[in-house]
Formats: structure tokens, C-alpha cells, sequence
């Protein structure tokens, strides 16, 4: 039937990971009845490929696609080779234009490049060192615009610093009126910078198609705004209890938050009970 649930997107921060970083271990479980019902948890984050990977082998899942960069590269790992599905990059153009502007007005902003399965930085300071502890990640340190003069193929920049320093820097970029970027805050000091196109929602649609389902048979739960465009669009979206009211006044239900398995309590009360009667 057309409103029965036939995939599953979920956040992974402040989502399938509780407030320590860890997975929920209520979700291995969940996800082998869901194997068994043929029905994919597709997991969709501002992380690279690399953040999410090691999630997916836990949960057992590698048959399933990634959602990194929050749509801006879709793909899946197949015999340690990742398989792309779908990537939007960055202009070259307006990019090195972020840079120059970024080292003029903002020096002593975290610089985090994003390349495909690449994480670059031009220095491992404390913030690329904290981002390092809770991916697990380990970047490549070199001169920024030297590589992406030769390989201008980024899908993603992320620019940490002090709260109102990012905060600063985010109204600056906005008023630059670059016309294939797009910028948001993912947390108060985290400033996310794709290619216009990119959301969670068009990532939704990618798979929908991928899949050959409709909307109303895709379940989506996150956790904060960045989740919200795909959680309205989804044919059930579900707030995290964790997730700002702004957020769950704005989607169809909530459930626990992500230190009482949030997700594994939705997904085994709105799929698996749903299915068993």
C-alpha cells in the first residue's frame, strides 16, 4: 500500500547517536527485522563518507546507500571502494572566492574542506581536533588553495570557531550574494557551506527515486532545522525529544530523545508493530 513505510532516513548526530557519540545499541536489532522486512535505513548527515561508514558496518547495512555531506554526495561502499550516486560540488568560481575572503576578514576560523572521501585542513588546530575525537577522522593538512586549484572538486566546507565569530561570519557570507552557495548553521559555531542545491530533502527525493517509492512511504527522523526540510517532506517526520521546539511543533510526531533510543522506539512503533498487525 502506498502509506505503508518502505524506507527509513535518519539523522545520525543528536540522532542515532546519543550525547556521548554513541550508537544507539537497540538499533542493531531494529535494523536486522528491518532487513527482513526489505525495507532500507538510509543514513543522512552533514558527516563525509568516512564519519558515516563505520556506523553503517556496526548496524550491518553496507547493501544500503550513505547520505553525506547532507545530500551533496550520495553513494555506498562496495568492497572498500565508495560507489557514487548522486554528488553536487561547490563552484569553483565562488569557492576560491570563500577562501580569499575567508583569510582576508576571518583568519582564525577552523577551515574544514571536504573532498569526495578527503577531509582537509590547512592546520590541526582545536577545532579540527575535536571534530577529529567525535568522527573518528583523521585529516590531510595542506595549503588549501594550492588543492583546490588542482582538484576544484569539493562538496563541502565547514567553518568552526567561537559562537559569535561564525555567527559574524555567517551574516558576512550572506551579504556577498554568491549565487551557487549556499550557508547555514548546523550548531551555533559550526557554519556549513555546499553548492545551492544540496539539502536533506533533495536527498529525499534521490531516494524515493532510487527506490521507486513515494513520499508518504518514507519515514524521516532528526533532530534539529538543517533535518527540517526532510522531515516535512517525508511522509512520516519525526522530531527527535531531544530536537528544539521549533522544530517538533513543525513535524507529525516526536519521539524519546536520543539518550532512551529515540529511534529505535519510532521505528518499532510506527514499522514493525504496524507491519506484525
Amino acid at each position: 500500500m502506498k502509506n505503508e513505510i518502505k524506507l527509513i532516513v535518519s539523522d545520525i548526530d543528536g540522532t542515532i547517536l546519543d550525547s556521548h557519540h554513541r550508537l544507539d545499541p537497540k538499533l542493531q536489532k531494529v535494523v536486522k527485522l528491518l532487513k527482513e522486512q526489505n525495507i532500507p535505513l538510509v543514513l543522512a548527515s552533514a558527516r563525509s563518507p568516512k564519519g558515516i561508514i563505520p556506523l553503517v558496518k556496526d548496524l550491518d547495512m553496507l547493501e544500503f546507500p550513505l547520505v553525506a555531506y547532507n545530500g551533496a554526495l550520495i553513494g555506498y561502499l562496495e568492497d572498500e571502494v565508495f560507489q557514487v550516486l548522486s554528488e553536487q560540488t561547490i563552484s569553483g568560481h565562488e569557492l576560491r572566492c570563500i577562501l580569499d575572503l575567508l583569510k582576508k576578514y576571518f583568519p582564525t576560523i577552523s577551515v574544514n574542506l571536504y573532498s569526495g572521501m578527503d577531509w582537509l585542513v590547512a592546520t590541526a588546530d582545536q577545532w579540527v581536533k575535536s571534530e577529529a575525537a567525535i568522527t573518528g577522522e583523521t585529516p590531510y593538512v595542506c595549503q588549501l588553495e594550492e588543492f583546490v586549484k588542482k582538484s576544484p572538486s569539493v562538496h563541502k566546507l565547514l567553518l568552526i570557531g567561537d559562537e559569535a565569530e561564525n555567527v559574524s561570519c555567517f551574516a558576512f557570507l550572506q551579504e556577498q550574494s554568491f549565487l551557487e552557495t549556499s550557508f547555514y548553521l548546523s550548531k551555533s559555531n559550526y557554519l556549513e557551506v555546499t553548492h545551492k542545491e544540496v539539502s536533506k530533502e533533495q536527498a529525499l527525493h534521490f531516494l524515493t527515486d532510487y527506490y521507486g517509492l513515494f513520499l508518504e512511504q518514507v519515514m524521516a527522523v532528526g533532530d534539529n532545522f538543517n533535518d527540517l526540510p526532510m522531515l516535512k517532506a517525508a511522509g512520516l517526520g519525526i522530531a527527535m525529544g531531544n530536537a528544539p521546539e521549533e522544530v517538533i511543533s513543525q513535524v507529525d510526531t516526536k519521539t524519546l530523545s536520543n539518550d532512551h533510543h529515540g529511534v529505535s522506539t519510532a521505528i518499532e512503533k510506527y514499522v514493525l508493530l504496524k507491519i506484525e498487525n
